[in-house]
Formats: C-alpha cells, sequence, structure tokens
C-alpha cells in the first residue's frame, strides 16, 4: 500500500541498524541507483543492482540472509522493496533515508572517490 506520496510503505532499517547487522550477521546491501550515481556517494561493499535491472537479476541475491535496499534517499529503493519481497525475499527492507542518511550518520562513505570515515570500517 503507497503512502500519500505514492511512495510503497514497506519494512524499514536505518542506516546504523544496518550497518551493525552487515558487519555482525552478514546482512547485504544492495544499491538500486544508477552507476554514475555510485561515482559520487557509495557505500562500500554493497551490490549493485540498478532499479530497470532488478527483475532480471534478483535471481542471484541470497535468499538466506538480510538484504537492506539503498538508493539516494529511499524511494527507489522502496520500490525495489516491495519488488523483492513480493519476489520471495522476505528478509528485504527498506535503508530509510538512503545513502544521503547514512553519510549524515558518518558511517563508511566513499564520496567522489575518496574514503570517509573508515577509521572504524570492516570489510563488508
Amino acid at each position: 500500500m503507497p503512502n500519500q506520496n505514492g511512495v510503497p510503505v514497506v519494512p524499514e532499517i536505518d542506516p546504523l541498524s544496518a550497518w551493525e547487522r552487515v558487519k555482525s550477521h552478514g546482512a547485504m546491501i544492495v544499491d538500486v541507483r544508477e552507476a554514475e550515481e555510485l561515482d559520487e556517494l557509495a557505500v562500500p561493499g554493497v551490490t549493485h543492482i540498478p532499479l530497470g535491472s532488478l527483475q532480471a537479476f534478483a535471481v542471484n541475491l541470497p535468499g538466506d540472509r538480510d538484504l537492506f535496499v539503498i538508493c539516494r534517499s529511499g524511494v527507489r529503493s522502496a520500490f525495489a522493496t516491495q519488488f523483492l519481497i513480493a519476489s520471495g525475499f522476505q528478509r528485504t527492507l527498506n535503508l530509510t533515508g538512503g545513502v544521503i542518511a547514512w553519510a549524515q550518520a558518518e558511517l563508511p562513505y566513499v564520496l567522489n572517490g575518496q574514503p570517509i570515515n573508515f577509521e572504524e570500517a570492516d570489510s563488508v
């Protein structure tokens, strides 16, 4: 069911909780932005599948671990989360606020090719 802006209402996770679950439980982050968007701001270690290709490549995603879907602000990832859940990926959550919220939470990211906040980053 969509909210008043037409965005699907889906299960969500905040960036800090997502990062902790990636580090401690092997959760996977799926970035559904376009490739050129990753050049500007990216979360390290994500699996990149542009939203337009998600239907074709979802079969390659693991069904036995948590999937956190991210985009720029959380809108495209909400649609992707809705699709993945409908496709049987029940352990899928939308990462609230997207990479904008991720960077604001001061978690590790790459900005224009430069690593930021990597002093506490572990391998994802």
